[in-house]
């Protein structure tokens, strides 16, 4: 009787054991996952900071500053004339079949007077 109930103890502790081994194999795998997940959000984010690095490289530079101050700012260079177009109504009255039939310098005399 002795001998049995060390058994079934042995047996008891194995079982125990054993599933704590199953447990820890499952999270261990679970981690894996959440691990790659990770990963993979970790090389996008990389991703986008390096566009964004270059971004911010590109929005330093003299050429994106002075296309900034001439497209938003309406600033020109010493020297250089600004020309501004007005498209009233009158001048749109033409159609483009209409524009078609005349000769290429009577289009241009239409679309600036």
């Amino acid at each position: 009787m002795g001998r049995k109930l060390i058994r079934v103890v042995v047996l008891c502790i194995c079982i125990i054991i054993g599933i704590g081994m199953i447990r820890s194999v499952y999270r261990l795998s679970q981690k894996k996952g959440i691990i790659a997940e990770r990963q993979q959000v970790l090389r996008r984010l990389s991703d986008k900071n390096k566009q964004l690095q270059e971004d911010l490289k590109e929005a330093t530079g003299p050429a994106f500053i002075e296309r900034e101050a001439r497209d938003k700012l309406g600033l020109v260079r010493e020297g250089e004339t600004v020309v501004i177009m007005d498209r009233t109504q009158n001048s749109m009255t033409r159609t483009k079949e209409n524009l078609k039939e005349l000769p290429p310098w009577k289009q241009w005399w239409s679309l600036f007077f």
